[in-house]
């Protein structure tokens, strides 16, 4: 085995921070351009948060979905304040779907 000389250790160490700030500058350009405040935004409106979308109408939104979706039973389409997320997950079973759509179904009616 052959040990390193101080001279090494600090390169490696040099390096190893220059790679980071390299890493970190990159982050932050693709978050903070145009393009990745526009992602972000995206991202955001992904979200599964429908306490307020739903909050009034979800028996008549329950009932489209029944009509378009036979196989969806009450248990299945139990929606509790707060926990759209869950609501989300068993759609996505009963219907095979990924997670976008079912949150895109779900605005669009």
């Amino acid at each position: 085995m052959t040990s390193e000389t101080p001279k090494n250790k600090t390169g490696k160490v040099f390096l190893t921070l220059l790679a980071g700030a390299g890493i970190g500058a990159l982050a932050g350009v693709l978050l903070y351009s145009e393009k990745g405040i526009e992602r972000r935004r995206k991202f955001r409106n992904l979200r599964v948060d429908h306490r307020l979308r739903m909050r009034g109408e979800w028996s008549m939104l329950k009932g489209k979905l029944q009509q378009a979706y036979p196989q969806l039973t009450d248990e299945d389409l139990t929606y509790a304040e707060g926990k759209g997320h869950e609501l989300v997950g068993r759609l996505q079973a009963k219907l095979g779907k990924r997670k976008r759509q079912i949150v895109k179904m779900l605005n669009a009616l």
